[in-house]
Formats: structure tokens, sequence, C-alpha cells
């Protein structure tokens, strides 16, 4: 399999697409690259013709939906870099298992769902045993966002300060915030509640009196099951 690194992957990614391609004959190739115009916008794509994974980290940078679920910035990015590389071995995963896929223009919705919920239990199982990493073992992607928080320090120096804090570590979300953002917790008595259990150590962490979850619970939120995932079929 080759590798094209336009910018820098970070080494883990590329580390866990190794890991993953041992059993995964579609894929020929990996291109990491960033802002790529064909993707318009997307953070990745597998191109079944030429079993080519597309990673666009300047798209993984750009989008905000784990900050959402109260996710910080810096976690925000590495989930959407981990997650896109597991949703587009997913697919050529798929192809591998039903070929007529590939001659379809696109896929259907239930392809797509089933690539998003594989990715995140993928996610869910990395986040058990590795902290994020620091910037700087993100390479071209942390050169970037210390650019940003650069910009930003002037405005909002403690939100930042917060972000490099706790970079390198598994504490990725404001628990409260959350907590709020989710389905089962998003009742004040229910919030109150894991507020009380993390400043009683069962869960989270407690850092300078403020509340925070780890990546394997703001990721796991909504209650997915622990230890009962799908099949991952990589």
């Amino acid at each position: 399999m080759e590798f094209i690194d336009n910018r820098g992957a970070p080494p883990e990614l590329i580390r866990k697409i190794h890991e993953k391609m041992e059993t995964c004959e579609s894929v020929k190739r990996v291109v990491f690259d960033a802002f790529i115009e064909d993707l318009k916008g997307d953070m990745g794509a597998f191109d079944p013709e030429t079993g080519t994974i597309y990673i666009d980290m300047g798209a993984c940078l750009m989008r905000k939906d784990w900050m959402k679920k109260g996710i910080m910035y810096i976690p925000n990015v590495w989930f959407n870099l981990m997650m896109t590389v597991f949703h587009e071995i997913t697919h050529a995963a798929q192809l591998d298992e039903e070929l007529g896929l590939s001659e379809l223009h696109s896929l259907p919705k239930h392809y797509e769902y089933e690539a998003t919920a594989i990715a995140e239990h993928m996610l869910m199982d990395w986040a058990k045993n590795n902290p994020i990493p620091t910037l700087a073992e993100m390479g071209w992607v942390g050169d970037q966002i210390k650019l940003l928080l650069n910009k930003l320090y002037a405005q909002m120096p403690e939100v930042v300060n917060e972000e490099i804090d706790l970079q390198g570590t598994d504490i990725v979300a404001h628990a409260k915030e959350a907590a709020q953002a989710s389905k089962e917790y998003s009742q004040d008595h229910e919030t109150a509640l894991l507020l009380k259990q993390i400043n009683e150590g069962m869960v989270g962490a407690k850092v300078n009196n403020t509340m925070y979850l780890t990546a394997y619970e703001a990721i796991d939120m909504d209650h997915v099951v622990h230890g009962e995932t799908q099949e991952v079929i990589v």
C-alpha cells in the first residue's frame, strides 16, 4: 500500500491505517492533504476505481460538530481525523464484502449510517487506552492549531491556556456542557448527578475545580453500550 503525504500526517493516524489495512484488499493508497478541491469540504472519501482513500486534514480543522457536545477544539479536530480514517476504511471494507457496490454512483444511506456507527465504535475502542496526541505529535494539523490558538490568545487567554494545558491527556470535554448537550444527562437533576459522580472520583476528572469528561466518556454520553460494539468488518 502506498502513502502520499502532502502535508505531514500525524504518526498515530498512519499507525492505525497500517493496523487496519492488513485485511482490506480494496485500498491501494492513502492520500493526506488539505483543502482538497474535489472533496468540496468533505473530510474524506474513498475512490473504489483507484483504490484511494483521501483524508482532507484542512476540512478536519474546520468542522466543529464535536464541539456542540461540549468537546474542546483540539480533541474535536483529532476526533474528526480519526473518524474520517475509520469511516473511509469501513467504506473500503463494505466494497470488499459486496463487490456490486462499486458500480453505484453513490452508496445508499444505509451504508453511510453503518460506516459512521462502526467508525464511532472504533474511535471509542481507541479512546479507552490512548490519550489525545499533543500538538507536536499532530504534524501539519498541530502546526495549524498552534497558529490559530496564538491568534485567539489575546481575546480568550483562559480558553487557549486550558486547551494547551490539557493536550496530551484523555480529558476532552467540559462535563456540564457535554451533559446538557446529551440525551441521557440533559435534565438538571441528571447533570447534577453526573457532576456529583465526577466530584466523588467515580467518573471523569477534576482539574483546578473544573469538571471534565475523558474521551471515552464524552463519545459515549448517550450510552452506547460498553463492550457491545458492532462487528467491525475491517
